[in-house]
């Protein structure tokens, strides 16, 4: 039977990823599924909800409403990673296609997202409120600074009950320091951050490693 392996060589095997990856592609989706799989020898923690597993699923991310225009493709960015990142994970799931949401915010009020629900069929809504959304630590320094909350709504219902939530709270990415803005365009580090966002929304609902994105703040300053 194969052992897990131990924290010792799992640090190192990591150190090394990061190594390889910082020479490579860089790319940060790389770096966090090696850095679960290095450490799933017994450190995996169950979904918080399970209430997605078989249903047909739409996930709508709503921008700060004070600021709804300048982070609107962040937010769909989040929209449309985190519905990848749950098709990937979650046991029989049918997720709708990211661009059938990006009609519905094209033509509709944010208040109205229950009827986007029930025009797709879907059976279960992830609604993801960016109560916050900055990149900017300073005017020099980037630092991604979001407040995100999370509901899932039964669409089965006549009412769509809301049957589940939480508040994720502060995200801060890099979680220690700002990095000079003139190391990177605001794109690279935009995509970066939706990407730590997405991650952090999307693993309430499968099984996942809780220290998986300890070296995240090395990946900001690549």
């Amino acid at each position: 039977m194969a052992h897990p392996l131990s924290q010792q060589t799992r640090w190192f095997a990591l150190g090394l990823t990061l190594l390889l990856l910082s020479t490579t592609t860089g790319c940060i989706q790389s770096l966090l599924a090696t850095g679960i799989y290095l450490w799933q020898g017994g450190n995996v923690v169950p979904a918080q909800c399970e209430e997605l597993e078989g249903e047909r699923v739409v996930v709508v991310c709503r921008p700060p409403s004070t600021n709804e225009y300048r982070h609107a493709g962040a937010s769909r960015s989040i929209g449309k990673r985190v519905s990848a990142l749950l098709e990937e994970n979650v046991k029989k799931i049918d997720i709708v296609s990211p661009r059938e949401v990006d009609n519905w915010i094209d033509e509709q009020d944010w208040e109205n997202f229950k009827d986007l629900g029930r025009a797709v069929e879907a059976t279960r809504i992830v609604y993801i409120e960016l109560d916050n959304f900055d990149l900017y630590k300073g005017t020099t320094l980037y630092q991604g600074d979001a407040d995100v909350h999370i509901t899932v709504y039964d669409m089965t219902t006549r009412e769509g009950d809301q049957i589940w939530s939480r508040n994720v709270g502060q995200i801060l990415f890099p979680r220690n320091a700002g990095i000079p803005s003139a190391d990177k365009s605001v794109q690279e580090f935009q995509d970066q951050f939706v990407e730590v966002v997405s991650i952090q929304a999307a693993s309430f609902f499968y099984k996942h490693d809780p220290n998986a994105d300890f070296a995240l703040d090395a990946v900001a300053n690549r």
